[in-house]
Formats: structure tokens, sequence, C-alpha cells
């Protein structure tokens, strides 16, 4: 019964076990191999019936239990498969399938800490599960707790190297700490494993973009698509990708599925934005902006809108909270090195050519865009009911702050040659948090990186941005995200004991080596010739830019707005009053 049911064929598998029932109506086991086939073949209201008999025959068979809640999982009602579950652990503590089943259905409904415990408790009575080494892993990534979420995917490959989804899970996490070569080494270990896993395939796809190498990953999400045609994801991608004529055979199917009321809203998202992507390479306009409108009205449905009050509020608070004084009461804390240096400003505003240009330099080293400031700011208000950006007014002690500085330093140094004078952190959002690296970092520098607010506000509307940036889905939106932000940074021209140095985008662009040898000035390095060319380097970039600064500096994104302007006219109303700063 079993053999049949592993070997894919659950017709053979269910008249095998009812062949077997005829005989032996009181047997449990087959009634449990019953219920597990009906569930494959979808007849999940029988199924659940035969999986209670199994419970009526073998009451003291936590296997029974813990099938039945499988049954009730799959069947979407979690309530009663957590009472399985929980009876299946009652009848044998040291059954740790149930353990493991338990904590699958504690984290789906949102009950993260008893879900640690139980697949803890599994881990327990079976060190070597891999499965559950992959589900607390999930957790702890849930939890932003990703060191630990690595060293649980990492055990998950090393008791069970031919489980292609560990070596997925563990490569996925690599890549966004920036380990690309090890991502892209165990996206190819996890497809020799199973080549049909969409995942690893997709995951490969992006990987091979971050190394430069478009072809590639193009043949990565072709492969996907004809495995799985509809993978929204991979087919954004591929379109965004795709060069000449590549991809005009998904116009047709693409461009009525965005008109559609029904279906998945982020899945219409994620191919418009593709369509967006193909159709400005194509400069054609009007298309672009029509599929773009239908991608981010898509995303809005999917996340709902940006509050604009909440910005607002967080913006004067923070204005009311840092001041000069505060900064001043609290020179004590941190560490004295000037390594770190913080590349800010709105997303798509130059952060990454920036970064590019000093990263050619031997003495200074581009970390990308680290996600620990924020993470260390969340997780120092543990046991605090506050926000992220609060985390520097509870910052109070020295030991505390050295800690959190040195822990910051072991995540920007991971992949840095050992004599870098300065290590750059990109994540453009990290405006929100430079109190709380004034606090860590006294002596740090921050590039801030400005562009026209209208090109700025274009390129992030056309971009497929983490649904939580939901401010980037419409220009009214933009506009006073982009007004707020100003706000914030003039407060901390103002008040931050930091060396700030503005770089404005079109001066980048107009004079790349005036604004080159301002950029290396300022961060005490020497000149060096390689930083004029920059977009020649070997090195991973894992942004929405990773294609522009792979070429030599061009201007055609100055005043890209304006080809827009006949099909966007909102775009230009939005930011009508805002003058440069």
């Amino acid at each position: 019964m079993q053999l049949a049911l592993n070997d894919n064929h659950p017709r053979v598998a269910k008249r095998i076990c009812e062949d077997h029932l005829r005989a032996a109506p009181d047997d449990p086991d087959a009634h449990r191999y019953l219920a597990q086939v009906l569930m494959v073949l979808g007849e999940h209201e029988q199924a659940r019936t035969i999986a209670i008999r199994a419970t009526e025959f073998a009451p003291d068979d936590p296997r029974a239990w813990s099938d039945l809640g499988r049954v009730h999982v799959l069947s979407r009602n979690l309530r009663d498969a957590i009472v399985c579950f929980e009876k299946a652990v009652e009848v044998d503590p040291h059954y740790a399938d149930g353990w493991h089943n338990l904590g699958l259905a504690l984290r789906q409904t949102g009950q993260t800490e008893r879900a640690f415990d139980a697949l803890k408790q599994a881990l327990i009575i079976d060190p070597t599960r891999a499965e559950s080494y992959l589900s607390l892993g999930n957790l702890l990534v849930d939890a932003e707790q990703l060191e630990e979420a690595i060293g649980c995917f990492e055990r998950a490959v090393r008791h069970d190297p031919a489980l292609a989804k560990a070596h997925t899970r563990l490569a996925q996490e690599l890549s966004q700490r920036g380990e690309v070569d090890r991502a892209e080494s165990l996206f190819l270990r996890a497809l020799s494993l199973d080549a049909g896993h969409v995942e690893s395939w997709f995951g490969l796809g992006r990987t091979l973009e971050d190394l430069g190498l478009a072809e590639a990953a193009l043949s990565c999400y072709r492969t996907l698509l004809q495995r799985q045609p509809g993978h929204a994801l991979a087919l954004g991608h591929y379109l965004a990708l795709a060069k000449g004529e590549e991809g005009h055979e998904w116009l047709a199917q693409l461009e009525p599925a965005l008109d559609r009321t029904e279906g998945s809203a982020e899945a219409k998202a994620l191919m418009g934005y593709g369509l967006t992507k193909w159709y400005d390479r194509r400069s054609r306009f009007r298309d672009a902006a029509s599929a773009g409108t239908k991608a981010n009205a898509a995303r809005r449905q999917a996340t709902g809108p940006f509050n604009r009050a909440g910005m607002t509020g967080r913006i004067d608070a923070i204005l009311a909270a840092y001041t000069v004084e505060f900064f001043a009461e609290r020179r004590h804390l941190g560490i004295g090195t000037d390594q770190p240096v913080f590349i800010v400003g709105l997303p798509r505003s130059g952060t990454t050519l920036t970064e590019q240009i000093l990263s050619a330099h031997p003495l200074l080293h581009g970390a990308g865009e680290l996600p620990d400031l924020a993470r260390l700011a969340k997780q120092s208000l543990e046991g605090e009911d506050v926000a992220p950006w609060e985390a520097a007014q509870y910052l109070d002690e020295e030991m505390t702050s050295r800690r959190l500085a040195h822990e910051y330093l072991s995540a920007m140094r991971r992949s840095a040659p050992p004599d870098c004078r300065r290590i750059s952190d990109k994540q453009p959002l990290n405006f929100f948090h430079l109190a709380f690296a004034a606090l860590l970092f006294p002596n740090a520098r921050v590039i801030h990186c400005r562009r026209d607010a209208r090109d700025n506000a274009l390129s992030i509307w056309m971009e497929n941005f983490n649904p939580d940036q939901t401010y980037a889905t419409d220009f009214g939106d933009l506009a006073h995200f982009t007004a707020e932000y100003r706000r914030l940074m003039a407060h901390w021209r103002a008040v931050l004991p930091l060396q700030i140095l503005e770089v404005q985008y079109e001066d980048t662009v107009a004079d790349l080596e005036g604004q080159a040898r301002r950029l290396i000035d300022f961060l005490g390095a020497p000149w060096d010739e390689r930083c004029l060319n920059f977009h020649q380097q070997d090195r991973a970039v894992q942004t929405p830019s990773r294609w522009q600064v792979r070429q030599p500096i061009y201007s055609k994104s100055v005043g890209r707005w304006r080809r827009y302007r006949e099909f966007l006219p909102e775009l230009e109303s939005a930011f009508a009053a805002m003058e440069d700063d």
C-alpha cells in the first residue's frame, strides 16, 4: 500500500487499500493509508471519515492521530489539526513526528512560541530530523534571527544531504546575506537532487542576475516557466530581462490577465511589473505606463494603502526625540571605529551607483544592503512595545551599545578583505535609523544620495519592491513620502554628530570624476583611477540597479519622467509643489 503511494500511483494504492479492508475491515493501518491516498486524490471528506475511523480502531496509536491531523491540515481545518497532534503527543510524548506536525500547525495559526517549543521537542527526541531543522529555521527567519536560522538550515543539509528544499532554503538565506557564490552552488546542488524544484530554478535565476549573468538567468526562468507557466514571479523577472522581441509571445496572455477582476492581485502585480519593464526597454512608453498603472493598482489591492498620517507622525516624533542635546549626553556610547559608511537616500536615488564607485577602490568595500542595523535596533528593544526607530532612546548602557556595535561590524565585515579602510552599507532606508547608528559608531560617515524627485518617484513606481513598501504604488503617496524623508534628512544635517556628504545623482552623471573624487576624499582614501571604471567590477550586485551599474555612466535616466509626462500626468501634478532641496 505505502509502496504504491510512494511511487505516485494513488489509484493503485486506493484499490489495494480497499481490497485489504474487505478482508480485514478493522485494520487501522489500512484506514490510515487509505485516508492519505484519498487526500492525494482530492477526496477530502471521505479521507476525514476514514482517518477518524483509524483513531477509533487504534486510539492509543499516535500515528493515527497524527495522520488525522494531517488530513485536517490539508482541509485547512487547523484548529482540529492541532487538537489531533496534541492528542498524538499525549498518547506518546516521545513521538517526534507528532511534535513536528504540531509545530507546523501552530506556526500557521500564528502561535509562534508554542511552535518553537514543539519543534524543539521534536529535535530533542530525534536530533537528526532534517525536516524539523528546516521548519525551525523558517520560524527563526520569521523572528529575524537570521544567524540561528542559517545554522538550522545547515543542520538540515548535513542530516539529509538528499533533501533538495533544505539546500534551497539555505541558499536563499545566504543570498540575502550577500554570500552569492555559495548560494549559487547550493541551488545547483538542489537541482541535481530534484530537477523539477521550481524554487531552486527561481533562486538560481535571481543569483545569476546578481552575478551579472543575464543569459544564464534567462535560461533558468525559461526552464521554470516550461515547468510551471503560471509562475508570476519568474515571468516578471523573465520579461524584465528579455532582449529584442523575446517575451513577445506572452503579451496576448498577460495584457488581458491584468484587466480581469478575478485571480490573485499579487500575481497580477508581479506580472505587471515585468511587463512594464519589457515595454519601457523598448521605448513603448504608453504601454509601459498602462502596465505599471495596473501592476501598482493590483499591489495596492493586495497590501492596502500607504498610511500618510502614520509617516508624518513618525517623522514628527523622530524630530522631537533626537536633538543636539540628546547626542551630546550619549557621547560615551558605542565604539570609536570610523570604518562604517552608511549610504542612505530614497530607493533608486543612486545608492547602488555610489557604492559601486567606492567599492572599485582597493581600500574600500561595499557590503551591499545589510538588514542588520534595523534588525539590531529591533532586537535591542526586546520587551518594549515600541518601534525600531525609537531604539536609540533606550540605548543607555555602554556595554550594550558596544556589544551591538561589534555584532553589526561582524555582519558588515563578513565578506570584506581584512585591510579595508572603510566598508559601506547601502541600505537606503537606514535614514530612519541614523540616530541608532550614531550611538553605535560616533565616528561613522554618512553619504546621502539625492535625485530629481520625479525621476526618483517614477523609477520606484515601476519597480517590484517588497509589498511592505506601500508608498511605492501611488504618485501622491510617493510625493508625501519624499517630502517627509527630506524633512528628516534636513533634521539629521542639523543635529546628527556624524559627517554627512550630499551626492546628487545628476551631478555624478554629468561629472563622474569630480564627484568620485569628492567621495573618495570624504572617506580619507587616496585617489584611485579604478573608481572611474566601476562598471568593470566582478562583484555581485543585489539591487534593481544591478544592470545599470554594470554599464559605463550614462545620462538617459536624467529627465526620464518627461517621456511619461503625457501618459502619467498624475506624476507631474503630485510633485508640482515640491522644490529640489
